[in-house]
């Protein structure tokens, strides 16, 4: 039996008492058990959940309700309420709890009619501190019955005779279809939308047929996503993985259950791309009518760009104001140290804010060592400079001078990899004990990062010279402290691979450009080793390395032999050159409007292109085209409301800072010549470019076209796409790298 999690997250005896016993007692058993599940039930005034649920192939669901109680604090049982005495509250009806909570599970199941009439379900009130002969001494039992199991109920090998014994009377049959569906609803799933429906007229070989197949298939979590998803660490925590793995929603699911458990905490969730704000409201908004039959107290949950302004609230713009410093926008920014990209202008603006903070505090050089070097400081020089503000910051707040305020019971980070180091200070400050900072880092999708930082970076150290946060090994109770996922249910596996590929530049003429060096790194990220290592005598004589993607880290529905609308996927990749400009936007709005006439939604489309000159110019000629072919569209953040990413019946056009976070059925990627071209005029890097590149094409849920003007990333498009299943290249090592992505974990 697999249990969630294996070891209990809390300090309350009982339930560690039965939860052990529980383990000891099916460790060897066919099912699933969970300590405190998350469905929450009303229960009073109050929101309850189960303490711990069972689901075993023989003997069916239990619900446990467990009470710490002694017989001393149960003074009367009438009926289902008992009267408490010496006790957290004056009454309890543990029985009614129980079983509301085990017809809850059982709706949940019910929903999947496969499932309805299969699985018996049974609940018991558990007392681990209360003998049998008490109980019935009191005269308790006759008022419950054999609804409440006392201590000699509850050992192991008493445990299980009972429930075999309950289960008996009712003789459970599943077969492996059903019980494996019923182990996947109870663990968790992740949005389903409707199937769209297809119209009598489509075609056999339909792309329409591709999308309502996968639309029709269950999406459920796995192991790792089940962890998160249900553990409430205390402490900071860190998860990193690939991008579609399911980052966001899983946050958005633990952000519910702490809503509905704790409804007085203020909790926030931070982003970077404005563009997500609906689809974050809409993920919480969904798993708290999932988990507990209510809308969202948004007063009590804050959705907050991170930086934000008077339109929209933001982390930096709502922390700048509460201390009546006045936040600074894009213009101030300009005015002050000239054009920047988002994330140096962001850095910039939480650096001023931590500067001015440390000015007006006037404190003196015992406080705060290097104040009157800070207070010199001009405009221009505050981004280089960065090292000595933080480290001023870290020494103001060990000598426990108060620049922020503490604001959250719990913080959010979604694309933690765009935020600078700076940031992260800001979050901590932000945060009552016990630091409860979530935060999600993408692989190879920060467009502005060159590295990736370490907790200790991004933190700081303390007076003693140890870490502020460490994100290596568990918290007690067992809760990690950090994560790595590398299932990716978004893009197809030849897309993925071609990413990577492209974005570490494994296959370029010059050599890799950032990667990974070890066996266990590159298993991490979902990939195997099938010959040759990363040795300096390999690098040094230039030996090949050939790997390819496990299948099991890519569980795309295109990707299993058993999916049944092969014919109609046509191609998942095309990569199409030309001569000019003019002629990519005009070929792509053809295309386009070949795609609507084929069934495809507008919104089931978006158009995204490499940062490159003239953007505004390239982004407005792809519209008129599109208007010429009689196709409707829009460019994000320039017609209409900027958070705004999807409008229905129109074509989604956008930079790929914009289109990052987000995805569609069909992805056209244009200027991909710029992932060779960095723009001097904007400080870029190869290996920014070929973020970019990675993440246009890892925006497809199936289909991705590749434009742009004829160069040789087309080649490397080709000889990439020739090779999959397997990629070979020549090996490399962290000192021929420009960039090293291994988990550098706390140093």
């Amino acid at each position: 039996m697999e249990f969630y999690p294996y070891e209990p997250f809390d300090n309350n005896n009982s339930h560690n008492k039965l939860w052990e016993w529980i383990k000891e007692a099916f460790k060897d058993d066919l099912g699933v058990s969970f300590y405190r599940y998350p469905i929450f039930k009303k229960s009073g005034n109050l929101l309850r959940e189960p303490d711990v649920v069972l689901l075993h192939r023989t003997y069916g669901l239990w619900v446990f309700e467990c009470k710490g109680c002694n017989i001393g604090n149960v003074a009367a049982v009438q009926g289902h309420c008992w009267q408490m005495h010496d006790w957290h509250s004056e009454q309890e009806s543990p029985l009614l709890q129980a079983e509301d909570q085990m017809f809850a599970i059982q709706n949940k199941l019910n929903s999947h009619r496969e499932l309805r009439g299969k699985i018996n379900y049974f609940f018991r009130v558990a007392l681990p501190e209360v003998k049998s002969k008490q109980w019935q001494e009191k005269g308790f039992k006759q008022h419950t019955e054999t609804a409440v199991w006392t201590y000699e109920d509850l050992t192991p090998a008493a445990l299980k005779r009972g429930v075999a014994a309950v289960a008996q009377e009712r003789p459970q049959a599943l077969d492996d279809q059903t019980w494996e569906l019923a182990i996947k609803i109870l663990g968790g799933t992740l949005p389903r939308v409707e199937p769209r429906q297809i119209p009598t007229t489509t075609p056999q070989i339909s792309p329409l047929r591709v999308i309502h197949d996968i639309e029709s298939s269950l999406k459920v979590l796995d192991e790792t996503q089940q962890k998160i998803a249900f553990e409430i660490p205390d402490g900071p925590q860190r998860l990193r993985g690939l991008a579609g793995t399911g980052k966001t929603v899983l946050f958005a699911k633990r952000v519910a259950k702490l809503h509905i458990k704790y409804p007085d905490w203020n909790i926030g969730f931070v982003f970077f791309t404005r563009s997500l704000y609906d689809q974050i409201l809409e993920l919480i908004t969904l798993y708290c009518q999932e988990l507990g039959e209510r809308n969202p107290n948004w007063q009590k949950i804050k959705v907050m760009h991170s930086w934000g302004g008077r339109e929209q609230n933001g982390f930096y713009y709502d922390l700048a104001r509460r201390i009546g410093s006045r936040p600074l926008n894009l213009n101030d920014v300009t005015s002050q140290i000239g054009n920047t990209g988002p994330n140096e202008s962001f850095e910039y603006i939480c650096l001023s804010l931590v500067r001015n903070q440390l000015i007006r505090g006037r404190y003196s050089t015992q406080q705060v060592s290097q104040i009157a070097a800070i207070q010199n400081l001009k405009p221009n020089q505050i981004l280089s400079d960065s090292e000595m503000i933080q480290t001023s910051y870290i020494e103001a707040e060990t000598n426990k001078l108060s620049l922020f305020p503490e604001l959250y019971d719990a913080l959010f980070v979604d694309e933690g990899q765009d935020l600078p180091p700076i940031c992260y200070k800001l979050f901590l400050s932000s945060l009552k004990e016990p630091k409860r900072l979530y935060w999600a880092y993408d692989e190879a999708q920060g467009i502005g990062s060159l590295t990736i930082p370490s907790s200790t970076a991004m933190f700081g150290r303390n007076v003693e010279g140890k870490p502020r946060v460490d994100v290596a090994g568990t918290y007690p109770g067992g809760i990690q402290k950090s994560h790595r996922m590398h299932h990716c249910y978004r893009t197809p596996r030849l897309l993925l691979m071609t990413a990577h590929a492209l974005n570490m530049g494994l296959l370029r003429k010059e050599g890799a450009l950032q990667g990974v060096t070890t066996k266990d790194d590159w298993e991490a990220l979902g990939y195997t080793i099938i010959e040759g290592d990363f040795s300096v005598s390999s690098v040094s004589q230039g030996r090949e390395v050939t790997l390819t993607r496990d299948r099991k880290a890519s569980p795309h529905p295109i990707d299993h032999e058993s999916f049944k609308q092969k014919d109609s996927l046509g191609d998942v990749l095309i990569c199409q050159a030309f001569d000019s400009e003019i002629d990519e936007c005009n070929w792509i709005a053809q295309q386009v409007a070949k795609d609507l006439e084929l069934g495809f939604k507008p919104d089931d489309i978006i158009i995204t292109a490499l940062s490159g000159n003239y953007e505004k110019d390239y982004l407005q000629s792809l519209k008129e085209a599109l208007t010429r072919s009689g196709v409707d569209s829009f460019i994000a953040g320039v017609d209409g409301d900027r958070s705004i990413f999807r409008m229905a019946g129109k074509v989604t056009i956008s930079n790929i800072f914009r289109t990052k976070g987000n995805e569609a059925w069909k992805v056209y990627a244009c200027r991909f010549h710029y992932a060779n071209q960095p723009l001097e005029w904007r400080n870029e890097t190869d290996l920014q470019k070929r973020n970019e590149a990675f993440v246009a094409l890892t925006r497809a849920k199936v289909w991705c076209v590749v434009t742009g003007l004829k160069d040789s990333i087309f080649d490397e498009l080709e000889l990439t796409v020739a090779s999959i299943p397997n990629l070979t290249f020549k090996a490399f090592n962290k000192a021929s790298l420009s960039r090293v992505t291994e988990d550098i974990g706390v140093d």
